[in-house]
């Protein structure tokens, strides 16, 4: 009896080990599989927010604008069409996807540079409003609705966009971040941050946010003296770049021969595509450079 009592604790215990391992291993299974579809589901809204941005970029915050840049869009790609048809003669799915692919890196640059140029020349505004409407004794979102409606352009656009949903009651954090994603600056993440540590606590809001236009004036200074002090190399690196595509239009006149070999020859047109890709690697580089200094 002795024997089969053990044999049986001894089963039970095996039964107890086989039985957890496999709860264990698919639980563990489970939780990868929530990973991995909270992964799939993060990587989808992250590509639908960066292809809105783009869009944003491309109608500059204004969708009045989409029929004329889809128009100047077309426009613009009949005639690099037309010019490599004449000229370079890439294959045409080969230029069809490069054209593609330089139109939105383009657009996503050309409108994250004028979304800054914008942004620096209204945000101080926005401080004095803000500053202006605080000291008169004005509430926030009172303040922020002054913003919207005494600032042009698309940034007086996004306040009134901000004032507006904070106004039906939507979560201050949501409403922010998805301003924040189109201004992606530090200082108007600061600015933010003030806003809704104050919807949060309340506090002196009026006296913050004007250190905080005394910071932003003063790194407009260092910015516009790092500008100043580079400004003779950037004008030497575009003068270097320009050089290749100067001799070229001079040698379609004074050597057409030459002209003639380089475009329509096969051996030709690899020097060409080479003087390409070396003039666009060599000034990638020349503007890099240029970025890690300013």
């Amino acid at each position: 009896m002795s024997i089969l009592y053990y044999l049986i604790l001894a089963f039970g215990i095996l039964l107890f080990i086989y039985t957890a391992t496999i709860f264990f291993s698919a639980r563990k299974k489970i939780n990868q599989r929530n990973i991995s579809f909270k992964t799939f589901i993060n990587f989808i809204q992250t590509v639908k927010s960066k292809l809105v941005l783009w869009k944003y970029y491309f109608v500059s915050g204004n969708n009045k604008n989409l029929t004329r840049n889809i128009l100047i869009t077309f426009s613009v790609f009949f005639i690099i069409y037309y010019l490599n048809y004449e000229f370079i003669k890439l294959d045409r799915l080969v230029f069809v996807g490069l054209f593609l692919i330089l139109f939105i890196l383009f657009i996503w640059k050309k409108g994250q540079r004028h979304n800054r140029k914008v942004f620096e020349e209204m945000f101080p505004e926005v401080i004095q409003i803000m500053n202006s409407a605080t000291s008169s004794g004005a509430g926030l979102l009172q303040a922020l609705g002054h913003c919207g409606r005494d600032i042009p352009g698309q940034l007086g656009d996004e306040f009134k966009i901000i004032h507006k949903r904070l106004s039906i009651g939507e979560d201050a954090y949501s409403v922010f971040n998805d301003s924040y994603n189109r201004y992606p600056y530090k200082e108007f993440y600061f600015f933010i941050t003030i806003i809704r540590i104050n919807l949060d606590k309340g506090g002196q809001m009026r006296e913050v946010i004007s250190r905080l236009g005394r910071v932003i004036a003063d790194s407009k200074k260092m910015e516009k003296k790092k500008k100043a002090m580079t400004s003779e190399a950037r004008m030497s690196a575009m003068i270097v770049g320009a050089f290749p595509v100067i001799f070229f239009i001079i040698m379609k006149f004074t050597m057409p021969d030459n002209f003639d070999y380089v475009i329509d020859d096969p051996n030709g047109r690899i020097i060409l595509y080479y003087v390409l890709g070396s003039e666009i690697f060599g000034m990638s580089i020349i503007w890099w450079l240029m970025r890690k200094s300013t």
